[in-house]
């Protein structure tokens, strides 16, 4: 039983990871009829590793002190929404190196040329939440990618104006990273828009 799966893949001795899934109640394993009912956009993997050594197939995932991926489902929690069995939000990122060191994962990454993507950037999103943080000029590049990502509602919080702001986040926006974020701002937000989508 877990609430956090993931595909990993090591090439070149680097470990990636991709498929991100946040359950908002605990699962023996994944299955295909399970639902996504929203996706958030972060920087990249952190120090999360694979709970075994199979790779390419949706795993737990050993936390290893990431505190992403709980914390957002704490965040879901808090709606007090009660969530049917197999429901999960997707978690993206700009890149899916594993490092928790972000200046390391950007140098890593750069040196590797394949750039490959995640499969579940393609699908269609009932919400996309981006928490990428703000300017940055390694990142930036990678963003815009998202701009076309299949959604009808994308938005972020704005630390600045305590607010979430619906839209794409542009480059200069400081898009809020779930570090340091008051749950209290962000909770009645998603308890409007879920109604329509639980």
């Amino acid at each position: 039983m877990a609430f956090y799966w993931a595909s990993f893949k090591e090439r070149n001795g680097k470990l990636y990871r991709f498929d991100t899934r946040i359950y908002l109640n605990d699962i023996i394993k994944p299955s295909k009829s399970d639902r996504c009912i929203g996706a958030i956009v972060g920087k990249n993997p952190g120090s999360a590793e694979p709970s075994s050594l199979y790779m390419n197939t949706l795993e737990e995932i050993n936390l290893n002190g990431d505190k992403l991926l709980p914390t957002v489902r704490n965040i879901f929690l808090k709606t007090g929404i009660k969530f049917p069995q197999n429901q999960y939000v997707q978690v993206l990122n700009l890149f899916y190196l594993c490092n928790p060191v972000l200046t390391v994962a950007i140098k890593e990454n750069e040196e590797d040329n394949s750039m490959e993507k995640c499969l579940s950037e393609n699908n269609d999103f009932p919400w996309v939440w981006f928490v990428w943080g703000g300017k940055n000029k390694f990142l930036d590049k990678y963003k815009d990618q998202f701009k076309t990502i299949k959604t009808t509602r994308k938005f972020y919080f704005d630390s600045y104006e305590k607010k979430v702001v619906e839209g794409f986040p542009n480059n200069s926006t400081l898009a809020k990273h779930t570090q340091g974020l008051k749950h209290d701002y962000i909770v009645p937000y998603f308890k409007k828009i879920l109604k329509n989508i639980i």
